[in-house]
């Protein structure tokens, strides 16, 4: 199913949560994500949902209570952030 980043945008700011991939440890780190602040992990599932602002929603290993957010602010504005969900969307085969 391909995936245009607008829609996906558009989609979240409607009210959805919308899932973007499941990736595992490896396959995040070469994302370029900042794993130092993390435990282990085998997978995490990565969401994308808006309230005041879009934000990134990371749950590792499915658990609920080990989720972390991160918004526009935290990568270095928005079209870091909008690079980083084409990037999900295309390594998750949504694109």
């Amino acid at each position: 199913m391909t995936q245009d980043v607008n829609q996906v945008l558009q989609r979240a700011k409607d009210g959805g949560e919308v899932y973007l991939c499941t990736l595992t440890r490896d396959e995040l780190k070469k994302t370029g994500f900042d794993m130092s602040t993390f435990g282990y992990f085998e997978y995490v599932d990565i969401y994308l949902l808006y309230d005041i602002d879009y934000v990134i929603k990371y749950v590792f290993d499915g658990d609920i209570t080990d989720t972390y957010y991160e918004n526009t602010n935290d990568v270095g504005g928005e079209e870091i952030f909008v690079d980083i969900i084409k990037s999900y969307l295309r390594i998750g085969g949504n694109e």
